[in-house]
């Protein structure tokens, strides 16, 4: 269930690109989100030269990402101050660096400064993320297609050079924003502690066989990806059950993280409805 690094056999290609971004515009949560924050920064706030604009997408940011910053209003009256709007349109990527650095405070913003101008210029600048960094670096330190360290990919013109480096090298002609869908997702997927497949690897079929306990562990979990399931439900059901369970289940429990064992829960109780004859003590055996 650890997972903490891409596969040794694994090869970004297009068909596992065209699968997360598949997944991402299908899923309601992130499209919904995106939709919501398209309509902000290219429509209504397009501009960033009224503090009210900057610190109502600043403030969505914030809220939509996680991004941890305390001082919203601080870094908004930053951005104000760089009147960012032409080096925008001419896809400065320097912009990046001085958008992050809030002298103010005292605080570097390196991710959230990628986010800002990604949404506001979706094809030329790329969000950097840790789980997007990882991914980069692994598969650096495997087919070396450009010369960068990982702390290099905090400068932001050597970040834009490795994503582009990155998409040359294996072949994807999507577009900047869907190289963002695809790593970002690749990153989550071999790189979260929380939440990760043991048997589902986007597979198009079950490679197991159907005696095989493994098979119903794969389509569980393939069923739990494709049909959007969201973890915070099933974390509080996997609570609820332990309230109740036996201690075979208790023990279960204990080997795997909350999500983990959310994901379980919601396996377990998936068969209950499917097969309600079958005993479910098979589920220890996850």
């Amino acid at each position: 269930m650890d997972k903490n690094d891409l596969p040794k056999d694994y090869i970004p290609s297009v068909k596992d690109a065209d699968c997360f971004i598949d997944y991402w515009k299908n899923s309601r949560e992130d499209s919904d989100q995106e939709g919501a924050l398209n309509k902000l920064f290219l429509d209504i706030c397009k501009y960033n030269e009224c503090i009210e604009d900057i610190l109502i997408k600043s403030s969505s940011l914030n809220d939509f990402y996680s991004t941890n910053i305390y001082d919203i209003h601080a870094v908004a009256q930053h951005i104000l101050s760089l009147h960012i709007d032409e080096r925008l349109e001419k896809h400065d990527l320097s912009l990046v660096e001085d958008i992050a650095d809030v002298k103010e405070i005292g605080k570097k913003y390196y991710s959230f400064a990628t986010k800002y101008c990604s949404h506001h210029q979706p094809d030329y600048y790329a969000i950097y993320d840790s789980y997007v960094e990882n991914v980069l670096v692994s598969m650096n330190m495997r087919d070396r297609f450009a010369d960068f360290k990982r702390e290099d990919l905090k400068d932001y013109g050597t970040f834009m050079m490795a994503i582009k480096a990155f998409q040359q090298r294996y072949g994807l002609q999507c577009s900047i924003k869907e190289l963002d869908m695809y790593l970002w997702q690749l990153g989550k997927w071999y790189f979260n502690p929380y939440m990760s497949f043991l048997y589902y690897n986007r597979e198009e079929d079950n490679p197991f066989s159907p005696d095989d306990i493994r098979s119903k562990f794969w389509y569980g979990e393939m069923m739990f990806v494709t049909t959007h399931q969201k973890i915070g439900m099933w974390k509080q059901e996997g609570k609820e059950w332990l309230k109740t369970a036996n201690d075979d289940i208790k023990k279960l429990a204990e080997k795997y993280s909350a999500d983990q064992f959310g994901l379980i829960t919601y396996i377990a109780f998936q068969y209950s409805k499917w097969y309600p004859s079958d005993e479910p003590e098979w589920i220890v055996e996850y």
